[in-house]
């Protein structure tokens, strides 16, 4: 065993340098030792390779938080503060209010919520119970609700404010509306009322929050003990698949989940907030923004709908330790309004996920962040609503180790390959093929969809359920994971495959342009082809001589086959709820043709 020796103050320092840095070398030996197939090791340093996983609900760990920290704030939401105790409460009383309706174990109850203290705490409320929460974007159509709805047999349907235009004539045994402003001071609330009042009016047999709540017995015991492998949650996303399907995530992925990361993101800890306005029926803001930072004892700064038009006014108000983002969030913030000198000190880390991070715009986002008084630096990852979050990421890596373009690497416990897509074969270093993943974060599979979740979670011949990914990528012989495209975004022209990800960073250095969206094409002969969605920069306008400009570039710097066939022009482009781009809208009228 090392020993440090002391000697004087000089000595002390100086043996204390030597054996942490023979500390590391024994670490770094110790992990390329173990296992040289992952080499990715080397860089986790004191982070263990394997985890002690939580066996018990959303709700057991919750508790355990709660009554850690029960003094801690647990959320802030429009000057409200709410301590852990007493959101506990506020859980425990829900729980009691849903038994009136005779909710039996693995009972669907339907969330068509925002992010608000009710919508956190009924998520929770149905876990204890040990019901499945079927969570649905508020703004859903009303089709959608009715097919979320019917597929989960669910009976159940809490409703906000904001969905009750598209909800209101949906037919279901049991509607109870609860407005957004219900934790909002007197003076919000009223003024909230005012604008929303049309939304607020409940129909015949429709249940006010309030009467809801009143109608609860506290006095009887319903918690039902579950493990981590029985389901908690549905989420929709569009997936690997191209439409919309139900994801069922367990009690375990998610605890999983708030574990990792934990363990890769040391701002993840008592007493730092984290701005929560990701929103929770989308794995990032459920699992991350929600469970994981509860359970780590933070503070849920929870914002129903964040104005992204004034993103940098939004962060320099809500002043959250933890910034959790998407990229175009960063994008925005650069090219907006500087909030002030000072005016995001208290921001420590920002991990960004959901899309593609380009190298380019970090750089510019860390350089804005210096600029209004933080040092904090931008952690990507990698994942998907398949995997509970993310499975790699750079959060633990030195930022001399994180190479341009890297999405970091695997999370404790997570396994990930690449195959030659559809297979079991792995690829070589340094080749592109399929992304898929091995871990305790891969969901149990889609609802009602066995042979879409049979070709997504494949039984490989090394015995392991792999996670199909259908992204494309490669690793380096260092092990760290780069991304190339979406599997179905990858453009064939002429036989020649057209990765839109390395065009778009290429045609966005091009001095005229703001940002640049590549998709394919048909093309009569070629197969496909790229075109180009182009956004142009302040002081530029649609005109011949800026299109003359923009083409020439694209000839000067791309190969002959990757030159966009098309480019237009927009002032933006069409994104989802969680400000990813909404590719697929930009292809339906060429789909149609």
């Amino acid at each position: 065993m090392i020993q440090l020796i002391y000697i004087d103050k000089e000595g002390y320092k100086i043996m204390g340098i030597v054996n942490d840095y023979i500390s590391k070398l024994m670490s770094f030996i110790k992990n390329e030792k173990y296992d040289k197939s992952k080499p990715w090791l080397k860089y986790y340093g004191d982070m263990p390779e394997h985890l002690s996983y939580f066996s018990g609900s959303l709700y057991d760990a919750l508790k355990i938080s709660a009554l850690t920290n029960e003094r801690r704030i647990a959320y802030r939401y429009f000057g409200l503060e709410v301590s852990y105790r007493s959101f506990l409460k506020k859980i425990d009383r829900i729980a009691s209010a849903l038994k009136q309706f005779n909710i039996v174990e693995n009972e669907c109850v339907t969330m068509c919520l925002p992010n608000s203290p009710e919508s956190f705490a009924l998520f929770y409320a149905i876990n204890k119970i040990g019901a499945i929460a079927n969570i649905v974007h508020p703004l859903s159509s009303t089709a959608d609700i009715e097919r979320a709805l019917s597929e989960t047999n669910s009976e159940i349907l809490f409703c906000g404010d904001v969905s009750m235009p598209k909800a209101r004539d949906i037919k279901v045994k049991h509607f109870i509306m609860i407005p957004t402003s219900n934790s909002f001071g007197k003076v919000m609330q009223l003024m909230y009322s005012i604008k929303a009042g049309d939304n607020m009016k409940l129909d015949e047999g429709m249940l006010s929050w309030h009467d809801f709540l009143s109608n609860g017995n506290s006095g009887i015991d319903c918690y039902v003990k579950r493990g981590s492998n029985d389901p908690a949650a549905i989420i929709y996303s569009g997936g690997t698949t191209g439409k919309p399907k139900g994801i069922i995530i367990s009690n375990g992925n998610f605890n999983a989940m708030a574990l990792q990361t934990k363990t890769v993101c040391n701002e993840i800890k008592p007493g730092n907030s984290v701005l929560s306005a990701l929103p929770i029926f989308h794995v990032f803001g459920l699992a991350l923004c929600c469970h994981t930072c509860l359970c780590a004892g933070m503070t849920c700064i929870i914002v129903p709908k964040i104005n992204t038009k004034k993103i940098n006014s939004e962060i320099k108000k809500y002043k959250p330790n933890v910034y959790p983002a998407v990229p175009s969030l960063l994008k925005m913030s650069v090219d907006g309004m500087k909030p002030g000198k000072n005016a995001l000190k208290d921001i420590k880390v920002v991990v960004v996920g959901g899309d593609y991070l380009p190298q380019d715009l970090k750089i510019q986002f860390e350089k804005f962040l210096r600029e209004c008084g933080s040092d904090a630096v931008v952690k990507s990852g990698y994942g998907l609503s398949e995997a509970t979050g993310f499975s790699c990421c750079t959060a633990n890596m030195n930022e001399s180790d994180v190479i341009n373009g890297t999405l970091g690497i695997p999370n404790p416990d997570m396994d990930i390959r690449i195959f030659e897509p559809n297979s079991d074969v792995e690829k070589e270093t340094g080749e592109i093929g399929e992304i898929c993943i091995n871990g305790p974060t891969i969901m149990m599979g889609y609802i009602n969809e066995d042979e879409e979740t049979a070709k997504t979670l494949v039984n490989h011949s090394d015995g392991k359920i792999w996670l199909h990914t259908g992204d494309l990528g490669y690793r380096n012989e260092d092990g760290l994971l780069f991304y190339s495209s979406r599997l179905k975004r990858m453009i064939i022209t002429n036989g020649y495959n057209v990765y839109p990800i390395e065009l778009e960073e290429i045609i966005s250095k091009c001095e005229c342009v703001s940002s640049c969206t590549v998709v394919g094409i048909p093309h009569k002969t070629k197969g496909q082809t790229p075109k180009a969605v182009i956004v142009l920069k302040d002081g530029y306008e649609d005109t011949l001589e800026t299109k003359a400009k923009v083409r020439a570039y694209c000839k000067e710097h791309l190969a002959a086959y990757a030159v966009p066939s098309e480019i237009e022009y927009r002032k933006s482009v069409p994104v989802t709820a969680i400000g990813k781009v909404a590719y697929r809208e930009l292809e339906k009228k060429h789909k149609k043709k």
